[in-house]
């Protein structure tokens, strides 16, 4: 397996990887490369910057693709693409045609761009849905799984996804005893099917939710703040009907699937208000209510107070001086 690194690269969707790639590869946690072998290629040899700052040696220059099973390409901040390296981009259209392609992280939208995803479907981050759908129309993008192989295309949106699909490929070219003693080794309870769920973001409605089809519902309505969509259009795209979701939505959360949707809705509005400076409207707006009236009666039936009292308190507390005997105080000039 060939990884390829983009600039700020996440971490945690190489290392995924390798950590299986590297327990699979023995008969013992001797870390021999007996099974699965790899390299990490570079142009050059000079280190490479991830994310969070930590660098990585490449382990090879580029090297054909065929000798290879998969090319990995490991993205991570979207606007450092541009950075990317000519020869990497030339190495990824030319090891298009003839080598299965992953893309990780956002090694997804980089693929798309070099054409690379054309008639082919992408699994990104409930987080880059929009952007991927903005910036490319006619691929079909998929956020309610952990990854999605569409014959020589895969992707996944990073993170511990990564993880997921390193041992659905040691499953299928190594076996599932060597898939389940990776699993075991690094102290996960399961392997995780692609089409398991990705974690909702944190918002405080109740208790972790265990029903699948209820978490693939939450994820759909967070994906669609904006533009809201009908209860019986998730239901439809859930291949469901509306009483089983509301049951589902009724047992897990204590409340029905529209007023958890317009709940998701004014907690993201309540974020971008103490969070940003966007007007009323512009938060009414990316919140899907018709005008900043509409919004601002909603907020005040849920929260008890307005937007804008909400913002004003918040301002009013930030201009309030620190209390005497507080770390920041006892750090000022006397």
């Amino acid at each position: 397996m060939g990884f390829l690194l983009l600039p700020d690269f996440t971490l945690l969707a190489l290392t995924g990887f390798l950590e299986a790639l590297r327990i699979s590869g023995d008969e013992l946690d001797l870390s021999r490369n007996l099974f699965c072998q790899w390299e990490i290629m570079a142009p050059t040899g000079r280190a490479i910057r991830s994310s969070c700052g930590l660098t990585v040696l490449p382990s090879a220059t580029l090297q054909p693709p065929e000798g290879f099973d998969y090319i990995v390409v490991v993205g991570g901040k979207l606007q450092s693409h541009q950075r990317t390296d000519p020869a990497i981009i030339s190495y990824i259209r030319a090891a298009a045609g003839s080598v299965p392609l992953i893309g990780a992280c956002t090694g997804s939208f980089m693929l798309a761009r070099l054409g690379a995803m054309q008639g082919r479907r992408a699994c990104v981050h409930q987080f880059h849905v929009a952007q991927f759908q903005s910036e490319f129309p006619d691929i079909v993008v998929e956020s309610d799984r952990l990854f999605t192989i569409d014959g020589p295309r895969l992707t996944c949106p990073g993170g511990a996804s990564a993880f997921d699909l390193a041992i659905h490929l040691i499953q299928r070219h190594c076996g599932r005893e060597r898939a389940l003693r990776t699993v075991s080794m690094l102290l996960f309870d399961e392997v995780r099917a692609s089409n398991h769920p990705q974690a909702r973001a944190a918002l405080d409605l109740s208790a972790p939710v265990r029903d699948p089809l209820v978490r693939r519902a939450l994820l759909i309505m967070q994906q669609n703040l904006g533009r809201p969509v009908t209860i019986h259009s998730i239901a439809e795209k859930l291949s469901t009907n509306v009483r089983r979701l509301t049951r589902g939505f009724d047992a897990e959360l204590a409340m029905p699937p529209s007023q958890t949707y317009r709940q998701i809705r004014l907690e993201r509005a309540m974020w971008l208000i103490e969070h940003t400076l966007k007007s009323m409207s512009e938060i009414a707006y990316e919140c899907g209510f018709a005008d900043a009236s509409h919004f601002s009666r909603t907020f005040r039936e849920v929260f008890n107070t307005s937007p804008s009292d909400v913002r004003s308190d918040l301002r009013a507390r930030a201009t309030e001086p620190l209390p005497a005997g507080t770390f920041m105080s006892k750090l000022a000039p006397n």
